[in-house]
């Protein structure tokens, strides 16, 4: 009687029902064995990209009342110095820590990322050298600089890399290119890995296919950024990225119905992923995806689109707020490290405090502290440790978070997505 009674109820379900029956199940069986935030819910919502929408639309809207009223202006013209002291509290550590996670796992862990870890930083240092005490060589003497603008132009790249005097100054321009390219793939994987922690946390089902439509989607609003970045300092009167750096960089000029066709690839794929991921999720399995799971991937194409953007938003908020979504995650890598005991939040404002220390000391004090001592604005025409210094750390911790943060990894999946007992 009962097997009659099972197999009525069966046949009146179906498929679609039954499938999100036992996902149900499967879901209240496993919550108490996952963690479902990294610090809390709400606390991720804001950190991971909501607090950097709403300084944006404050931002935007501010922005046309910037030549009416003096008082917004001169706020505006003040959010560059919230920032640099932002960079010392959030900027900074978020850069420091991620040499803790890359050198602190032991010598085994280096050498089996040799390349990162090892030939990178060693390689930049060799450049950096040879930029410094060969600094005011003639690039134009060099064997072979006629030939690589040859080849460039013959693919319809007519550039003006060579118009620098000397070859110091090409190659903290070079440096600095390799930086802003390395910078969107960087950014946009960091928002794949929220929303793809958020997928575990949520049980919110993906396939392969859905995972790379997400992943391409937000590099494709990367590399439109980037052409649009190299197109617009192909203008004539460009502002120079010397505002931050104190070198202008040389431009590509890049063909026009390139940046527009990187425009409509990112329209397509983002099409594609709502189309493929969240209304097919939603129609198979009455799932909608969560906010802390959306959060990242809206945040994307909010702080890197041309058409929304805010000058100082983009330059000065952007690495601020990509700061910001990474430190939940160190935290909560480091947290579970630390014994629990009444010494406990001591031990945690310490690191919290040394980070803040040794970042200032990398970014600020040494390298200003050797340009003055070297007289490098005399000798260069320029404060070249303070540039050196940033963009290596930049484009250096780019490679390190690429072997860093792997889910393959037991470490990182014991403390992102199994449940956090200190929490």
């Amino acid at each position: 009687m009962d097997t009659e009674i099972v197999q009525s109820r069966i046949s009146q379900l179906n498929y679609g029902q039954l499938r999100s029956a036992l996902i149900a199940e499967l879901d209240t069986k496993s919550k108490s064995n996952r963690s479902t935030s990294i610090i809390s819910r709400f606390s991720d919502f804001w950190l991971l990209g909501g607090a950097s929408i709403v300084v944006w639309a404050v931002m935007a809207l501010g922005q046309a009342f910037r030549e009416k009223a003096d008082v917004v202006d001169n706020h505006f013209q003040q959010f560059g110095a919230f920032c640099s002291l932002m960079s010392i509290l959030c900027n900074n550590p978020h850069f420091i820590i991620s040499y803790r996670f890359g050198y602190g796992r032991g010598t085994k862990f280096v050498l089996k990322n040799w390349l990162p870890l090892l030939v990178v930083p060693l390689g930049l240092l060799a450049l950096y050298a040879l930029a410094y005490f060969k600094f005011d060589t003639l690039i134009s003497d060099l064997s072979g600089y006629a030939q690589f603008n040859s080849i460039l132009e013959s693919f319809g790249l007519p550039t003006k890399m060579g118009a620098e005097t000397n070859l110091g100054t090409a190659i903290l321009t070079l440096s600095l290119w390799i930086m802003n390219l390395t910078v969107g793939w960087h950014y946009s994987k960091q928002a794949f890995g929220c929303m793809m922690v958020y997928a575990h946390y949520d049980q919110y089902i993906l396939s392969k296919f859905q995972k790379n439509a997400i992943k391409v989607s937000v590099l494709s609003v990367a590399t439109y950024f980037f052409l649009d970045f190299v197109s617009t300092m192909s203008y004539p009167n460009a502002m120079p990225f010397g505002s931050t750096y104190s070198i202008a960089l040389s431009s590509f000029e890049i063909p026009k119905f390139l940046l527009t066709f990187s425009g409509l690839i990112v329209f397509i794929c983002a099409a594609v992923v709502v189309k493929s991921v969240f209304i097919k999720n939603y129609l198979a399995l009455g799932k909608r995806p969560s906010w802390n799971f959306l959060i990242p991937w809206i945040a994307i194409h909010i702080w890197w689109i041309p058409f929304v953007r805010q000058k100082e938003f983009i330059f000065m908020a952007v690495p601020f707020f990509h700061s910001l979504q990474y430190l939940p995650f160190a935290y909560r890598l480091e947290k579970d490290k630390i014994k629990r005991s009444k010494w406990m939040d001591v031990n945690i404002s310490l690191r919290v405090a040394l980070l803040i220390v040794v970042g200032f000391l990398a970014f600020e004090l040494i390298p200003s502290g050797l340009d003055k001592s070297l007289n490098t604005m005399w000798t260069t025409r320029m404060p070249f440790f303070m540039s050196a210094f940033s963009v290596f750390i930049n484009v250096h911790h780019f490679f390190i978070d690429s072997v860093v943060w792997k889910f393959d990894q037991s470490e990182i999946r014991e403390s992102l997505l199994s449940k956090n007992k200190l929490l």
